[in-house]
């Protein structure tokens, strides 16, 4: 076989089998709790079945006997013979977590061991309990409509392959007619069934171009020993009359999708962002021109461009659920880890999110949940004590609100307390005395965010090192996303990240300080406000202002960007992860839609710069990382003069 057919047989393989697998996680979850499920067993059994027959043709032999193993005992359970207890789930699970290393390896080009023989054992049927010895079905008339159910169905296709599993018992036919056809034979078979036969090509030797479904049913009862029904005629080899020409049939649809690489869809939404800028390009010109032929062809131009930014954007979004279903597993392992009983539920699974987001929200929603069974929800005992059920509820929703995408993730345990948590960050050397006395309320839940701060008495490999929730913090902060906390002592706690739709064209706010253009990311911007005479001060040792009755730390973008002359009076307020800060700017110039592009080797690295971009009179401007612009405390980093 040609190795790049070959090549091609595997990726289509892998990105199949994929998305069954990471379906997989979710439902064996969903089936440990509903282990009598007949829908979710079969659609259980039929994910193991079709990696299987996939890796078989591929010649993937550990891939084959894994999935083999597993679907002999979701068979099982699907006969009704046992009931999948939590020993069998925990094997099932371990079988799945060895597949998706199977399928790394597969991708990687990495050779594969053939699955232990201990985890084999404890995927039989029999390890648990003695099996009941194979008893011959009685003999059933066909249901009155002809239809076969899926058991049935299996059983043909592995008859007509030869891999029926081991030890199960062939039922012998009950005619004399053939128990075996070939490939090409039963191919032929359901193109005269559909009328779709090739020209001069017969069903079966020796018998008619044509067959009635009467006669396929019979058939199939006669592969399974099952006899004919009463009134049915068997087949025979005799010739059948002259078929009545058939009437035309309507045309198949053609396909309604197709897969594309990626980096084709890269590079269609960088020409859109390009299409972008010559569009902000065009109607500079036309306000300045007065031209209004010129104005009418640059307002056609802004509205296709706009059509066609939101088709190419739409081509990238993936739905948040593929994100989601691979939560329930996590959960339910730390769950039982931590002696914890939790429901998981999830909403909003339908909500569509960039792909390049998908992944990248992965680890800090992962620390997320963690934080919410470790330190949100109580015991099982200790729930009971205050009168709450003993399983725990961790909510994880996600929607839509305008440009942005909003996922929280909420518990029912016992909230957070300010005044421990002004303790334990005193404590810990975090803030210092004076500074606890004046955080209002929600600043004291921002606290879990500072690095180093932790809640735990004790460190485990789940928590207690200070670092898992300032690592949320440092990578919503760079995907341009902010955190919010909210709890309610006794009630529970929600933790709120919002993220933009899309990070490959930006919405931005320009701003002018001194002689240079900054682009600030929109989604980052709460309001903009001119600075009054005796509104700020020094407080700490640093230039904060007084707005809506809070203290707003200001940060000097002039003197960060080494420009000098006349102060700044302008206030953008940023919301940057969990905290806001007041950057002081010369002019506030108005909103654009830009694409950032990368300044080159010579200035990689540069803290506080994402890149740069071309406004609509031509200009060049810097777009900011906002991430990288402040620290922890909201003070700007050193200047870029400084940092050159």
């Amino acid at each position: 076989m040609d190795p790049s057919l070959d090549a091609e047989l595997r990726d289509d393989f892998l990105v199949e089998a994929g998305e069954l697998v990471e379906r997989l996680s979710e439902q064996l979850v969903e089936l440990e709790a509903s282990p009598r499920d007949a829908e979710l067993l079969n659609a259980v059994f039929r994910a193991f079945h079709t990696v299987k027959g996939g890796a078989g043709f591929l010649a993937i032999e550990p891939m084959v006997q894994l999935c083999h193993h597993a679907e002999d005992l979701l068979n099982v359970a699907r006969n009704g013979a046992l009931v999948l207890d939590s020993a069998r789930m925990d094997a099932l699970l371990e079988a799945l977590d060895l597949l998706n290393a199977m399928m790394d390896a597969l991708r990687g080009g990495t050779s594969m061991a053939m699955p232990p023989p201990a985890l084999l054992k404890r995927l039989t049927p029999g390890a648990a309990a003695p099996a009941p010895p194979p008893v011959a079905a009685p003999v059933a008339a066909p249901p009155a409509d002809g239809s076969i159910d899926d058991s049935e169905f299996e059983a043909l296709l592995d008859s007509l392959y030869g891999t029926a599993a081991p030890g199960t018992v062939a039922p012998a036919p009950a005619v004399p007619s053939p128990t075996h056809i070939s490939d090409d034979e039963f191919e032929a078979l359901l193109d005269n069934l559909h009328g779709t036969a090739a020209p001069g090509a017969s069903a079966v030797p020796a018998s008619s171009t044509t067959i009635a479904d009467d006669e396929f049913e019979a058939l199939l009862d006669n592969l399974h020993g099952k006899g004919a029904a009463p009134g049915a005629q068997p087949i025979t080899a005799a010739p059948a009359p002259a078929p009545a020409p058939a009437p035309a049939r309507a045309a198949a649809p053609a396909e309604t999708s197709v897969r594309v690489d990626t980096g084709r869809l890269d590079a269609l939404v960088n020409r859109a962002g390009e299409l972008v800028l010559v569009r902000n390009r065009l109607q500079s010109l036309a306000q300045k021109s007065g031209d209004d032929m010129l104005a009418q062809a640059a307002a056609e131009l802004d509205r296709v461009a706009d059509e066609m930014q939101g088709a190419v954007l739409s081509m990238r979004m993936q739905p948040v659920g593929r994100l989601f279903q691979r939560f329930p597993r996590i959960v339910r392992d730390l769950a039982r880890q931590l002696g914890k009983e939790v429901d998981l539920v999830t909403e909003g699974e339908g909500t569509d999110l960039d792909r390049s987001l998908v992944e990248a929200l992965a680890d800090p929603l992962i620390h997320l949940l963690r934080n919410a069974l470790d330190h949100g929800l109580e015991m099982p005992e200790e729930r009971v004590k205050v009168g709450k059920s003993r399983r725990g509820t961790v909510r994880l929703s996600a929607s839509q609100r305008g440009e942005r995408i909003v996922i929280a993730v909420s518990d029912d345990g016992h909230g957070m307390n300010p005044e421990v948590l002004k303790r334990k960050a005193v404590e810990k050397g975090v803030i210092d005395a004076a500074q606890a006395a004046r955080l209002s309320e929600n600043e004291c839940y921002e606290l879990i965010f500072r690095p180093g701060f932790s809640t735990a008495a004790q460190i485990s490999d789940i928590s207690g090192r200070g670092v898992g929730m300032d690592v949320v913090k440092t990578r919503v902060a760079e995907l341009g996303g902010t955190l919010q906390v909210r709890s309610k002592l006794g009630q529970g706690s929600e933790l709120q990240l919002t993220v933009p739709l899309t990070l490959a064209i930006l919405r931005v706010l320009m701003v002018r300080v001194g002689p240079r253009l900054f682009a600030l990311p929109l989604s980052n911007v709460e309001e903009v406000f001119e600075l009054s005479a005796g509104q700020d001060r020094m407080l700490d040792g640093r230039l904060v202002a007084n707005h809506r009755g809070r203290a707003l730390p200001l940060g000097d973008l002039a003197g960060w960007a080494g420009v000098v002359g006349v102060a700044p009076r302008h206030v953008v307020v940023l919301h940057i992860g969990h905290q806001r800060i007041g950057c002081l700017v010369h002019e506030v110039l108005g909103r654009e839609d830009v694409m950032a592009k990368p300044l080159g080797p010579l200035f990689e690295g540069l803290p506080g710069i994402a890149g740069a971009t071309v406004t609509g009179d031509g200009a060049l401007a810097l777009v900011l990382d906002l991430a990288g612009l402040a620290d922890d405390g909201g003070q700007l980093l050193p200047s870029l003069r400084a940092a050159g």
